[in-house]
């Protein structure tokens, strides 16, 4: 007599399973690739000085924010020529800590999705198939118009406002000198436009785990 190892039903020693039918050879088959990709895409320990990476990235963070924001108050006030150079150093910081972000946020959100739903419900963000080409695509396109309105107010100085009246905040800037509605307004593009450039990550990442099982 033996035991099927799927549905436990004992019969006489047999090539299949009387009971629910299965092959045993190829379920055996199956079990071990199984077992085989889990352990070639288990995660990885991390490394000993991510401790000290994640330390440094979100110092930097808190400095890009505190800075922003004392640019917006007028704790930090400097030259009217001075402007361009600063505007260029901020661009050159929100691209270095974008490729921080969205891998730690795409991390963080999978991890939730996750333990949200079980693996024949999750598709990614409530059941969206963010792993679809397209929706890759457009989640990049949508992110892409974002941060390029940044970069290009970043460049030209210029920017609408939420509360301009129909004015740029370069117009405003030029007769207020107030460059808080500025940095205000491109920070909140930045933080908008990193959110569809996080679901594309996700996608990618979904995808390519699809392609490996």
């Amino acid at each position: 007599m033996m035991q099927c190892p799927k549905c436990k039903f004992e019969q006489p020693a047999s090539e299949t399973c009387t009971h629910c039918g299965i092959i045993f050879s190829r379920y055996k088959e199956a079990q071990a690739r199984k077992t085989t990709v889990a352990k070639e895409f288990r995660p990885s320990p991390p490394p000993q000085n991510n401790i000290g990476n994640n330390l440094f990235f979100y110092s930097m963070c808190a400095i890009f924010l505190s800075v922003v924001f004392a640019r917006a108050i007028f704790f930090m006030e400097f030259p009217v020529f001075l402007d361009p150079y600063f505007r260029l150093l901020m661009m050159g910081t929100m691209i270095w800590l974008s490729f921080g972000i969205i891998p730690r946020a795409a991390a963080l959100f999978t991890r939730l999705d996750e333990e949200s739903y079980t693996e024949s419900e999750r598709s990614g963000l409530k059941g969206f198939n963010i792993y679809d080409k397209k929706a890759i695509f457009l989640f990049s396109v949508f992110g892409l118009l974002f941060w390029g309105y940044v970069a290009w107010a970043l460049l030209s100085g210029s920017i609408d406002c939420f509360a301009g009246r129909n004015r740029t905040c370069h117009e405003i800037y030029d007769s207020v000198a107030d460059p808080g509605e500025f940095w205000v307004t491109a920070l909140v593009y930045y933080i908008v436009g990193s959110f569809p450039t996080i679901t594309a990550f996700m996608g990618l990442q979904e995808r390519r785990n699809r392609k490996q099982r």
